[in-house]
């Protein structure tokens, strides 16, 4: 890791463009690396594919890299992705149903207001990739 205030991720190069990377990242639960995991099936491996401006340097597909994120990206990341819904969920649900409204009219609009919640964070995708950054560099195994 560069500093402490930063989050690695190691990740292999999945295409290159002319301005992006197309990098696939292995993300482990806590129990993925256990000898027993095949017997409790509690093991979770995901790949997540991000797409990050092209640094300079000589990419190609199947390089080995190293994908830097700041502490704030990723506290910007979980208020949008997680904080922020969940808030919205629970005023919603709260207000309407201190409203007069039944239980199962506040689950709909309030799942109605999530939706659209998710599709504004969809319309201003681009104005939050300009402030989540990452940062690549190539590791020396490849």
């Amino acid at each position: 890791m560069r500093t402490k205030e930063e989050i690695e991720h190691e990740g292999i190069v999945k295409s290159v463009t002319a301005q992006t990377l197309e990098i696939v990242i292995q993300s482990h639960s806590a129990c993925a690396a256990c000898h027993a995991k095949g017997a409790c099936g509690m093991s979770e491996m995901k790949q997540k594919l991000i797409t990050v401006q092209r640094p300079e340097g000589e990419f190609k597909a199947g390089d080995k890299v190293m994908v830097y994120a700041s502490l704030n990206n990723a506290f910007y990341s979980v208020l949008l992705a997680y904080i922020l819904p969940s808030i919205i969920l629970i005023a919603a649900i709260f207000f309407i149903e201190k409203s007069g409204c039944s239980e199962l009219t506040a689950a709909i609009a309030s799942l109605s207001l999530l939706a659209v919640y998710f599709f504004m964070l969809y319309l201003c995708r681009g104005k939050i990739n300009k402030k989540i950054k990452f940062n690549v560099e190539k590791t020396g195994n490849y």
